[in-house]
């Protein structure tokens, strides 16, 4: 399902059978990869965080073909991290048939958009370091490495609309 027959729109609090539906389908190994924890269920508690979101210091998305109305192909979310750097959490997480096919680029454009309209600064996702195809991503969208504290996790940095740099910056 290419990218194009899809919209984003703003994920809502009668978004929780959906997500709950999306997040049964995606395979262990991307639901590992979203939590990085075993996630099988989204517990009650969950679902309140992920679908009620204010829109300006947690702004979540969902992509879905519009003839197909809470059949998600991708869920994509900022969260200001309230550190005083203004910088903000980033996560996607796509349906394993339909990655590679342009709907996390998709995501990650509109909520780039979005969190620079809400005041957000750089968007800063945690990789696990063997998570290449996530790697190749972020780089691709023109994301920097910056060291954590945690063994075998990456942050990601992407810079605030304007402030992308030019040409390719590798990632470790």
């Amino acid at each position: 399902m290419p990218a194009t027959t899809l919209a984003t729109r703003p994920i809502t609090p009668a978004d929780k059978a959906a997500l709950r539906r999306f997040h049964a389908r995606l395979s262990e190994e991307s639901r590992y990869r979203r939590f990085h924890s075993a996630k099988d269920e989204l517990t009650q508690g969950d679902l309140r965080y992920l679908t009620e979101v204010d829109g300006e210091r947690h702004i979540a998305l969902v992509a879905e073909d519009p003839s197909r109305p809470g059949d998600f192909v991708g869920v994509a979310r900022v969260v200001d991290l309230d550190n005083g750097t203004g910088e903000a959490e980033i996560a996607v997480v796509v349906r394993d048939d339909v990655q590679a096919a342009g709907v996390g680029g998709m995501l990650v454009d509109d909520l780039r958009d979005r969190a620079s309209e809400a005041g957000m600064g750089a968007l800063v996702a945690e990789v696990q370091a063997d998570n290449h195809r996530a790697l190749r991503f972020f780089q691709g969208q023109g994301a920097r490495q910056r060291q954590t504290g945690w063994s075998g996790v990456y942050a990601l940095i992407l810079p605030p609309r304007g402030e992308e740099p030019s040409g390719s910056h590798p990632i470790a």
